[in-house]
């Protein structure tokens, strides 16, 4: 038995990485406090136990999730899809991508600056609260937003359709940005035009 537990300790002293994926799981065991990945995606988790304040990525999509734990402040990467999740809890600043499209949330906690991927698709939003200033990518079609928050000039992919919006996308939100706002923002749809002549640039 006192071998059993140095080897149980020694192994929670040095393990990064977990995956419980494909386990038809009910539920996952304590986790070391060494953990930077965990992968428990396509089981029926109903619940996470404690997240180690070391983890960097977690992926626990295609689950039976209703809430999330604290997340950790190390936090980058947040894959939660395809859950039944009411409301997040607070967001690291640390986050970088943030998946939680097929769920059923009415809104979202603040996004940190450091945010540069944004999933929130088929939810139940009414509305987005500020975006990050280096965000790239933002799909949050198939929700019930009305308006959008100011677009940071970082942002290159818009999906916004199926919403109660005048635009589906980038193209039609510039539109429509320049036709409402041609004397206060003239300089911000000058970027635009000519981040879209850029080949760099992709709508």
């Amino acid at each position: 038995m006192k071998i059993l537990k140095t080897y149980n300790e020694l192994f929670e002293s040095i393990v990064k990485e977990l995956d419980y994926s494909y386990e038809n799981l009910t539920e996952l065991p304590e986790l070391p406090n060494t953990l930077e990945f965990l992968y428990c995606y396509n089981n029926e988790l109903k619940e996470l136990p404690e997240l180690p304040e070391s983890l960097k990525e977690l992926y626990c999509y295609n689950n039976e999730l209703k809430e999330l734990p604290e997340l950790s402040d190390t936090l980058k990467i947040l894959s939660c899809y395809n859950n039944q999740i009411k409301k997040l809890s607070e967001l690291p600043d640390t986050l970088i991508r943030l998946s939680c499209y097929n769920n059923q949330l009415t809104e979202l906690p603040e996004l940190p600056d450091s945010l540069k991927l944004l999933y929130c698709n088929n939810n139940q939003i009414k509305k987005l609260p500020e975006l990050s200033k280096s965000l790239i990518h933002l799909s949050c079609s198939n929700n019930e937003l009305k308006e959008l928050p100011e677009l940071p000039d970082t942002l290159k992919y818009l999906d916004c359709s199926n919403n109660k919006l005048p635009y589906n996308n980038l193209k039609g939100y510039w539109k429509w940005f320049h036709e409402y706002y041609p004397i206060h923002y003239p300089d911000r749809y000058k970027k635009y035009l000519a981040k879209k002549k850029s080949k760099k640039y992709n709508i």
